[in-house]
Formats: C-alpha cells, structure tokens, sequence
C-alpha cells in the first residue's frame, strides 16, 4: 500500500509492508530524486523500485520527502526532515527508533539531522555518499557546465556560493552504526573516496561500529540485501 500526502508544500510518500515487523526507514535521496502528487524518482526508477520492493517484502515501511529537491544539504531540508519524523511517530505505530537510508548528496542532509533526532536513529546505510561538500565543489571545477549548475542550485539553497556545513565531524562522532555502500564505477562523487577512508580511520580509532562495502554500479541491487542484513543485525536491542 502507497500512501501520497502534502506536508509543508513538499510531497511525501510511505510505502507500506504487507507484513509489517515495526520499523521504518527514512529514505534521503540523492540529486534526482524527487516526489510529487502521481509518482516519485523510487517509483519511477525500476532499480530503486525494486529496492523499495524488497524493503517492504521484508517488512519495513519506508517514507521518503521531495525534500525541496537539489537542496545539497542546507538548513531548510535538515529541519524539515526533523519535523517529518515526528508527523511519522504520531500517525503511526512504530518502533521510534528508525534506521537512515542516505544516497550522494542525501548525507548531507543525514548527517545533520542524526543529532538532532539524538537516540532514535537505530543504523545509517550511506550509499555512494557525498559526505563533503567542498570536495564536490573541488571536483566539479573542472567542468563547466557541471560546474556552473552545482554553483547555481548551491546558491539557490543557501544564499551563498560557499556555505559552511559540518557533516564529517558528526558521521565520526555519531554512536550509531554506519554502513557506506561505495560504487566503484561510474560515481559521481569520486572526490569522496579520501574523505570515506578518513571517516573510517576516524571511527574505528574511536571504536565505533562501521563497515565499508565496494560494489560496481550493474550489482546495486544485490547490495539491498547487504543493507537488510545490517537493518537486522542492529534491531536485536529494541
């Protein structure tokens, strides 16, 4: 079951498990991904409809937000996604701690929101992450055109070309598992891969739980099954 609503002009989206087991999954998309009143970017997407498929056959119920789109991480989408997650809690019954599905530019976002959530975020999944924003902005400087688009949505999300966003600081500092799916082929946030290895040394030094896992991009949809499993392994404390 699908149900579409309008939340503080952005339109949102849960999918419902038939065979619920209590636990949700807020879904941040990355820079293509979008939802509207007839469909969505993981609707429309055959490969990221069947990992809603699978998320749901396993019993999740999982709910994602337009979330202003190309927002990369500003205020406006952290604190909305804050209020969300108690609409969520109020219209249904869950466990209140959820798990965090983040895509590219969607950590941004993750990374910020888990403090504020403080203990009811149960496990992080970052899938081909970007992670800091000033190194995509590094990255895309060679391009032109690419460039000059990222420049014009960052300014349109921030009132200014060069914001100040802390998001590594908090993935390191965070208690909560964390585990990076990385493409290895065909990623638009290669620049990352220094600050993904700096994010690992980082919390393992501090003895804090993550895993990395490289995968090409044609097996995405088996690394559903590697995010399940990591959902799974961290509901055992409930």
């Amino acid at each position: 079951m699908l149900d579409t609503f309008l939340f503080d002009q952005q339109w949102c989206k849960i999918h419902y498990p038939e065979k619920p087991n209590g636990f949700a999954i807020f879904i941040i998309g990355d820079q293509q991904h979008y939802v509207n009143e007839k469909s969505s970017f993981w609707i429309d997407n055959t490969g990221r409809a069947k990992t809603i498929e699978k998320l749901t056959e396993s019993g999740y119920l999982v709910y994602y937000s337009n979330l202003f789109e190309k927002n990369w991480g500003n205020l406006q989408s952290v604190k909305y996604s804050y209020t969300l997650y108690q609409l969520l809690m109020r219209r249904e019954i869950l466990n209140d701690k959820i798990h965090i599905l983040a895509e590219g530019m969607g950590s941004l976002v993750a990374a910020q929101l888990i403090p504020l959530l403080e203990n009811h975020v149960r496990s992080v999944v970052l899938f081909s992450p970007c992670i800091s924003l000033e190194k995509h902005i590094e990255q895309e400087k060679g391009q032109k055109f690419y460039f000059h688009k990222l420049m014009t949505e960052i300014q349109y999300s921030f009132d200014t070309k060069y914001p100040k966003i802390t998001t590594k600081k908090s993935l390191e500092e965070m208690k909560e598992p964390i585990f990076i799916i990385q493409v290895i082929d065909q990623n638009r946030y290669k620049n990352q891969i220094e600050v993904i290895n700096e994010l690992f040394m980082k919390r393992k030094d501090n003895n804090l739980e993550i895993e990395i896992h490289y995968i090409l991009l044609e097996n995405r949809l088996y690394s559903v099954e590697k995010m399940i499993r990591f959902f799974r392994e961290n509901e055992k404390v409930l």
